[in-house]
């Protein structure tokens, strides 16, 4: 359980798009879970780097496609002078091959810009207390095969395990997932007791909270709890 601090979290927003940066800016403003909240703008790379050489961040947002040097650069050259400065991608839409860029240059997950305005200070606490987190689009983007530097944190699920793990994360429940796959619910059954088994749980909501150890899913995917059927 995330403690309630005195002093207000500061954040550094990076994004070219005034919109956005309003955006967050007036989300977390108006945070209702008794954390405050101190935060900066930038609109280009150079801007975020003279925020960060002459002010004190505890996160820094960064957009992908940040104009000027772009999020990747940026992000690098934000660690070469703050390394344990926790940064988070910002997107506009889920993309794998950006998420695992931003990751390789030393970002501890990535959101969409659409996030919702409670995941968003979860987001930043989590990453804040050295976790990763990424939005729940981006999250199933991961659960697919691929051979990037990713890959190697994922747990080693069949196409038909990560088949139902896709519908435990909707909150569907076995009957659902049964019915939408075409196969038996006795078949799901057996396949969320081996996503069990490979990730050490024993109940639905573990499940979810063993991907999000893993750096896989973000904690808004237990805003409904997974139905344990």
């Amino acid at each position: 359980m995330w403690v309630r601090d005195k002093r207000p979290i500061r954040v550094l927003v990076a994004d070219h798009h005034g919109i956005v940066r309003a955006g967050i800016t007036a989300i977390l403003s108006a945070a209702r879970a008794g954390q405050r909240y101190e935060l900066t703008e930038a609109g280009t790379s150079e801007e975020a780097l003279e925020k960060i050489r002459s002010g004190r961040y505890d996160v820094v947002l960064v957009r992908y496609e940040l104009a000027g040097r772009g999020g990747i650069k940026t992000t690098e050259l934000i660690l070469q002078r703050a390394p344990d400065l926790p940064v988070l991608g910002l997107m506009e839409t889920a993309d794998r091959e950006a998420t695992e860029r931003m990751v390789a240059a030393g970002a501890r997950g990535c959101i969409l810009t659409s996030i919702e305005p409670d995941t968003l200070g979860a987001a930043i606490r989590t990453v804040i207390a050295g976790r990763s987190f990424y939005s729940n689009e981006i999250a199933l983007l991961l659960l697919e095969p691929g051979v990037g530097p990713l890959e190697s944190r994922m747990p080693r699920l069949t196409e038909r395990e990560k088949e139902v793990f896709r519908g435990i994360l909707k909150g569907m429940r076995n009957r659902e997932i049964a019915a939408q796959l075409g196969i038996g619910k006795r078949t799901v059954d057996k396949h969320r007791q081996r996503l069990n088994a490979k990730l050490g749980v024993r109940t639905a909501v573990a499940l979810v909270e063993a991907g999000m150890r893993l750096g896989l899913l973000g904690s808004d995917h237990l805003r409904g709890q997974p139905d344990p059927r």
